[in-house]
């Protein structure tokens, strides 16, 4: 971070190098200037690791969320109203506080602290700064440090590794996970099956997400500082938290005079649950995490990527409670393997698609209202982003800077551009984005419990296999959706040929 001549010794005298006794000049802390560059290793697997740790605390907030709901309105969890039970969430409660206190100090600010020596004829050989360090050069110089919020761009993985990963990582651990299934437990199915399902359960429910958002942050032409992209995750996994007191706890007790119970399977209760209050709730709620970063969304295509993300941070932690049901399923093995696959290829890439209909209408509301729109200057979302970042490899060499480009990928311009001439627009209204994103995600839902109802009477191999060609179509329609309106977000609306 900045370059550095010279020796550097700490505030009780322990020194690196040799140096000469002498007073060291005090230099205080400095605003950074406008044009500052600073040189950083390249982490891309860094990000995939915070991440992970955040997403298991608000796996734990969310749970513990709903609880607290249950004690307001249902107290008994019987699916109607009442009793109250204070008790519930006051213990609740008290198990959240410390979860959103690790929360808060995992998304504390990051800040840079850099150190700049240059050399001057009229400046010093040995230099005291703030926090303790001593510089000391060979050569008379000037110190400079300055400490400012971290805007490092967002690096993630390539989105090849990332399905490697999850390809080898879900078929190891199905075939560990096979013996307990055919043999029954015994102490080397049990001691496998132990070993495996941490690794498995991580493996299941993340790696297709980054993957997905790998494929997003490199190819779209979105650059944007880590910082800020985490934030856009993070709000996606806590908008699980009034999404999921909407489907446990409030439309069970507003079906419940209905004769309606959603907690009974293959029943109309658990249908509305699943085509209209599911939905709704999600989309809403996905919908407001994507406002409350508006600040970040310069364009309808910047709001379309907020949107994805917050998707895919939603989809994150949906995933995981699905992935650790499965693996605690009498056919753990087998089951592990379906969910993993049908979420990673479905399900998560159709959150993002929901939600980014949003998102891409509220870029063109904020655009309406404030006329803002990306123009050509800088690189960033941020405003604050006040440094040009340069990252280099573990050999020391600068790191390519094409995959954090603001235009989109040569590759997404081939692939969108097949489709150019059968775009379809985009919604422009937030209400019209809600709804679209409400009916995509019903048809999904609705679809596929309609046909699981339509077939639960029959155990043949014949329904199994229509269940499945069900699945297939459904997946086929969501990717058609996905091409249709990519280049529309990419290219802008009614637009020619891309042009570089």
């Amino acid at each position: 971070m900045g370059e550095l001549s010279g020796y550097i010794f700490n505030s009780v005298g322990t020194m690196q190098g040799a140096l000469q006794p002498q007073q060291p000049n005090l230099i205080p802390l400095s605003p950074a200037p406008n044009n500052l560059t600073v040189w950083r290793a390249s982490t891309p697997w860094q990000t995939v690791r915070s991440m992970l740790g955040l997403v298991l605390v608000c796996f734990f907030i969310a749970q513990i969320g709903v609880f607290i709901a249950a004690g307001f309105i249902d107290g008994d969890l019987n699916g109607t109203w009442g009793p109250m039970e204070p008790a519930y969430t006051f213990m609740g409660g008290l198990c959240l506080s410390p979860l959103l206190a690790l929360f808060f100090y995992l998304r504390r600010p990051s800040l840079t602290h850099t150190v700049h020596a240059y050399p001057h004829p009229e400046g010093g050989a040995l230099h005291a700064l703030a926090g303790g360090n001593v510089v000391r050069s060979p050569v008379p110089t000037v110190v400079q440090h300055h400490l400012f919020r971290s805007t490092a761009p967002l690096e993630m993985p390539r989105p090849k590794h990332l399905w490697l990963l999850f390809i080898l990582g879900v078929g190891v651990s199905t075939v560990c996970l096979l013996p307990l299934m055919l043999t029954g437990p015994n102490v080397a199915s049990v001691l496998l099956a132990v070993l495996v399902v941490l690794p498995a359960w991580l493996i299941g429910f993340a790696t297709p997400v980054f993957a997905w958002w790998s494929i997003t942050s490199r190819h779209l032409g979105i650059n944007i500082a880590r910082r800020d992209a985490e934030w856009m995750l993070a709000a996606g996994m806590l908008s699980t938290v009034p999404a999921i007191i909407i489907n446990s706890v409030l439309t069970p007790v507003m079906i419940a005079p209905f004769g309606l119970d959603a907690y009974a399977v293959g029943t109309l209760g658990e249908g509305i649950v699943l085509f209209i209050s599911a939905p709704v709730g999600e989309e809403l709620s996905k919908g407001l995490a994507v406002l409350a970063l508006s600040r970040l969304i310069l364009s309808p295509k910047h709001g379309f990527y907020v949107g994805s993300t917050v998707g895919l941070g939603f989809a994150l932690l949906e995933n995981a409670q699905y992935i650790f049901m499965a693996l605690l399923g009498e056919y753990s093995s087998v089951s592990y393997l379906f969910t993993a696959v049908l979420r990673g290829i479905s399900s998560i890439p159709g959150h993002a698609m929901w939600t980014g209909l949003t998102g891409y209408a509220i870029g063109c509301w904020l655009q309406r209202r404030n006329g803002r729109s990306l123009t050509g200057g800088g690189a960033y979302l941020a405003e604050e982003a006040n440094a040009n970042w340069v990252l280099y490899d573990k050999n020391g060499n600068a790191v390519s800077m094409s995959s954090w480009t603001t235009v989109p990928s040569d590759r997404m311009v081939r692939i969108l551009t097949r489709h150019q001439s059968h775009a379809w627009p985009m919604p422009t209204t937030i209400g019209v984005g809600l709804f679209f994103a409400m009916l995509g995600h019903a048809l999904w839902n609705g679809s596929s419990w309609g046909v699981s109802m339509l077939l639960s009477e029959s155990e043949s191999g014949l329904a199994i296999a229509l269940q499945l060609a069900w699945l297939v179509v459904m997946v086929l329609a969501l990717w058609v959706c996905i091409l249709r309106c990519l280049p529309t977000v990419v290219f802008g609306p009614k637009a020619g040929r891309y042009q570089p």
